[in-house]
């Protein structure tokens, strides 16, 4: 099922994206995606989702470069 956003939460989505390195931003795009789905979608929801999986996606990242 899409999930149906509006102008200003799709602008959320992509100014979140920024902070992903760019390889990992299809996955970042799939897990709030996956995290929005089902939702009753307003604009703070999506701007809290897209800033967790930003952070999380971008914390793992690094950290598995620091490790090795």
């Amino acid at each position: 099922m899409p999930v149906k956003l509006t102008d200003n939460q799709l602008r959320e989505i992509q100014l979140a994206a920024q902070i992903v390195p760019y390889d990992l931003r299809s996955r970042f795009l799939e897990k709030v995606m996956s995290e929005l789905r089902g939702k009753d979608l307003g604009d703070g929801l999506v701007h809290r989702i897209a800033y967790e999986v930003a952070r999380s996606i971008t914390w793992d990242s690094e950290r598995t470069a620091v490790v090795g």
